[in-house]
Formats: C-alpha cells, structure tokens, sequence
C-alpha cells in the first residue's frame, strides 16, 4: 500500500507540474511570433517546442535528447541544453538557451509574452566602416536625419550590455557618434556627419559592417532580364501617412491626432534619456520626418515621423518637460493630449515631499546571503532614503520620512501619514527580485493604474536614475501589471505617488551596485533632480 501511495503522489506531482503550464507569446526581433504548437510557460521557464528553434537563427545542433550550441567547445557543460516533452511535445528550456547565447530575455506578465533580445557587444568605427557584433541576429536598418546630418542605425531585437559597452570614438568622416537604448526593443546609434549614406541599409545579422559613405558611381548593369513592355501598370505606393502639427487646446492642454483604423489600437511607449513618448500606427512613410517645436508651452522639443517594420510608422515627441499624457481612441483617429502634471509649478523648496523607505524591522524586504553576510533591501534603501531627505532639506523642500530607522511600519500608516500632511508626493524606495537569480536586471518604476500624473512624476525620475546608473531601464509600469488592484502604497496616496525598484538585489551586476554608497548617492542626487526638472518644468 505504502508502495502505491508513493506511486500515485509521485504522478499527482507530475500532473500538477503539467497543469502549471500555460500558453505563453514570443516576440523575436520585436515582432510578436505566430507559433503552433505554442510555448509553454512554467513561472520561471518558456519551453519552446523544437520546431520552432530556427526562428532564432542561430547553428543549434538538435539531436534526440538535447540540443548543443556550436560555438561553443562540445566538452562545455554550457554547450548543452536537454529536450523535455511538455504536453506531449519536445520542448527547449528558452531563457536558459538566450542566456547560454549571451542573449537577454524579458518576461510581460500581463500579456503572458517572453521578448528575447540580443546584447550589443561591439560597435567599432574604423575609418568609414562601422563594425557591429550582436549576441543573437539582430534585425537592423539605417536611415539619415537632417539638421545636423546624421546616420542613424536601429538595431531591433537588441537591448546594451549590463556592463556599459565601450563607445565607438569618432573616426573618418564621423563627428560624433551615440549609442542608447531606443525603446525596450531597439537600440539605436546615432552618427552624426557631413554626407551620411549606409551600404547596405538594412539586414538580419550578429556581426556585419557597414559603410558609412557613398560608394563611387558605377557604369549601370545589363539587366539579365527584358524590361516592363512600355505601357506596362505600376502600382502607386500608398498616401503617405499626414501627420498633423501640434494643437493647442482649451486650459493650456496640447493634442495631436493621427489617423487610426477603426478597432486597432496603437503601440505607445513611455522613454527615456531623452523623455519621449512613441506611437506606432499603422501607415507608409517614404522617409523619416523631424520638427523641432520652439515653444516651450506645447510641451514638446521635437517631434519624429520614421517608418519601421510591419507596415507602421513611429511617431516620436521628445518632451520639454514631463507631462500628463492621455490617449484617446476614435473612430477614425487616435488622440494624445498632453498637460502639465498635478502639483507641478513653482519651485522644489514650496512642495511637501514623502519619502517612504520600504520594509524595516521585522519585515526585512528582499535578502541575499552571502557566507556569514546577510544583505536586506531595508538597509539599502534606508540609507538611499536619507540621503534623499538631505537633499531635499538643502532646496528648501518641507520632508517627511516614514521611516528614519529601522523599524516597522505598516502600508496603510505610510500613506495616511502623507495623506494627513496634504504632501504633494510620495515617493516609496524598494529592491527587487525574483525567483531566479540573475535573471533580471535594472530598475523599474510603478505607478498607480492609469495615472498619468504619478506615471509623468517616474518617467521624471527614470530619466536622471538612467543617466548615472549604469542599470537597465525596465520603464515607467503601471502596478496594474502586478495586481489587479494595484500596490497598496500607490492605490491609497491621495497625490502623485511612485514605487522605484532600484534594481534587482539577487542579480549579481545590480546587487554590488546597491550595496556600494557612492552608488546610493548617485540615485539619491539623480531622484533629487527628476522631481526638481518634474516640479519647475525643466
């Protein structure tokens, strides 16, 4: 009897693992996968059935029992992933293989999607040539902007390296060059020059060169085949899409309203360094459009028009200052309005600020033990908290700490303490982590649903943390992504509220970060000048 208990507990275990998994998305390169049979989501880990291996587009050899990665020795422990059935198909373990291939990967719990991105290992100029190496092939295209000239490479499906990568030293005809991370998907380098052309001008790879000047005109082809019979139709290429100036409505709000088929919803991206908001619709653009916008009240600096895959058109606004962004879907057309936030104006040094170190006493937070060490996410943001008070205290700023030691304190007295103060913020100080170590990385900030008040106040934020970081952005989130009624210190605060995730306390990279004080300074002075630029406008 003891015998077929074991035996029936063993396969009640083996069918709840089973039941634990759900269809999961990929997206690769940026563009989100039509895949049969689907990956296969665990909590940690996306198994990809074997099928589906050469979308990656890197030499696996796929035997019967595991698949090997053949750059690397075959006597490498690292070479070598196993093939487990998962519903009765033959599946791959995703994040460890993009792991094994210097590869990053981005989990979407609301969406249920797993983004698989490549690192930008190098990107060297030699004269008029410039040299890229990506981790996994990277879908890229090169464009020029105008005033000044400059070429523009995206890399898609790529993100930069946890360790800031060496930038490429301006060279030939290159002035000066910029690399950065577009959006979560892209990472772009700007180049700028005199006369900037791109042979060739697009591709799929994960080492290749490009020059950067025109090639001399050559004597033209022999066309190998007989030309269009005159008389012949051409197809005309699609009404460009007509993007609209900037308007200036009612109460000092700012539209822009681009056209929008009825029933699809736009892509929009919140970004930083520098502060953008992006909008992919649908439609053809024969070349990028830029605008520099020189009044200050419509709230924007530039705004771009550049085609990208699938069809669509992204429209960039890099902003003069943080915003409260809204969209709004018609039938015809999608609108974003923009405004000044809630409780901006004036100066810091008028504002009542609450700063709220997480955790304390017996409710440590995220740990990490190393030997006989112990390291707690209360300490760490503790001491980023002071130093923000400091700070805060020397602008003139009224500050309150919901915690200046360790000690406990509870979710609800956090905000009924800045409640009661009629604070104009609220800011709460937190580490991240996860179930798996060093699987990922950087900072995020959350706001409360669809704020977009709190949302304008963390994109603030994100931008100055970024600068000085030297972390990932993982973006300005809504905590809706986390809980369907969202964070308990966000839904309760009565003004603009964020909760930063600093960085991730069990990844190597971010975890020494963390526990350095040069570090904490640095993030306390760059939230110190993200709320000031959010509150004066700068």
């Amino acid at each position: 009897m003891r015998g077929i208990a074991i035996v029936l507990a063993a396969a009640l275990l083996v069918f709840a693992q089973a039941d634990e998994l759900r269809e999961a998305s990929l997206v690769l390169r940026g563009e989100p996968q039509s895949l049969t049979p689907p990956p296969l989501w665990d909590g940690r880990e996306l198994w990809l059935p074997v099928a589906h291996l050469e979308r990656l587009g890197v030499a696996l050899e796929v035997g019967d029992h595991r698949v090997r990665i053949t750059h690397l020795p075959a006597d490498q422990p690292a070479a070598h992933l196993p093939i487990e059935p998962k519903r009765g198909v033959q599946c791959v373990p995703l994040r460890d293989l993009a792991r094994r291939l210097g590869g990053f990967t981005r989990w979407d719990e609301a969406t249920g999607t797993l983004a698989v991105l490549a690192r930008l290992q190098e990107a060297r100029l030699d004269a008029d040539t410039l040299a890229l190496r990506t981790s996994l092939p990277v879908a890229w295209r090169a464009f020029t902007l105008e005033n000044p000239s400059r070429l523009v490479i995206d890399l898609i499906g790529c993100t930069l390296p946890d360790t800031p990568l060496s930038m490429p030293q301006p060279s030939g005809a290159v002035k000066a060059a910029r690399v950065g991370q577009f959006d979560p998907h892209t990472v772009r380098i700007v180049l700028e020059m005199d006369a900037p052309a791109a042979t060739p001008a697009q591709g799929l790879h994960s080492e290749w060169q490009i020059a950067l000047t025109a090639a001399p005109p050559s004597a033209p082809e022999t066309p190998d085949t007989p030309a269009e019979p005159p008389g012949a139709p051409v197809e005309p290429p699609p009404p460009p899409l007509e993007i609209p100036p900037l308007q200036r409505g009612a109460n000092g709000v700012v539209q822009l309203t681009l056209p929008l088929p009825e029933g699809v919803r736009p892509r929009v991206l919140f970004l930083e360094d520098p502060m953008r908001i992006a909008i992919d619709v649908p439609g053809y653009l024969p070349e990028p459009i830029e605008r520099a916008i020189d009044d200050p009240s419509m709230f924007v600096r530039t705004l771009r028009a550049t085609p990208i895959d699938g069809g669509m058109v992204r429209v960039a606004l890099e902003l003069a200052r943080s915003v409260g962004a809204q969209i709004l879907s018609g039938k015809t057309g999608v609108t974003l309005t923009l405004r000044a936030p809630r409780n901006t104006g004036g100066k810091l040094r008028e504002k009542v600020i609450v700063i709220d170190p997480g955790h304390g006493g017996a409710q440590p937070g995220a740990r990490w033990r190393e030997g006989k060490t112990v390291i707690e996410e209360k300490a760490i943001v503790l001491a980023i908290g002071l130093h923000i008070a400091e700070l805060l205290s020397r602008e003139g700023a009224k500050v309150i700490l919901t915690r200046a030691e360790d000690k406990a304190i509870g979710l609800y007295e956090r905000t009924a303490l800045a409640n009661g103060a009629n604070a104009h913020f609220f800011i709460s100080l937190h580490c991240d982590s996860n179930p798996r170590p060093n699987s990922a990385s950087g900072t995020t900030i959350y706001y409360h649903k669809d704020d977009a008040d709190s949302r304008a106040l963390g994109q603030a934020i994100l931008n100055e943390m970024v600068k000085v970081s030297g972390l990932p952005s993982r973006g300005v989130r809504s905590d809706s992504m986390l809980y369907q009624t969202g964070l308990a210190v966000l839904r309760t605060s009565q003004m603009p509220a964020v909760l930063i995730e600093v960085g991730y306390l069990n990844h190597s990279f971010d975890r020494a970060k963390l526990v350095n004080p040069d570090f904490q300074k640095r993030i306390a002075e760059a939230i110190v000048r993200g709320l000031k630029a959010h509150v004066e406008g700068r």
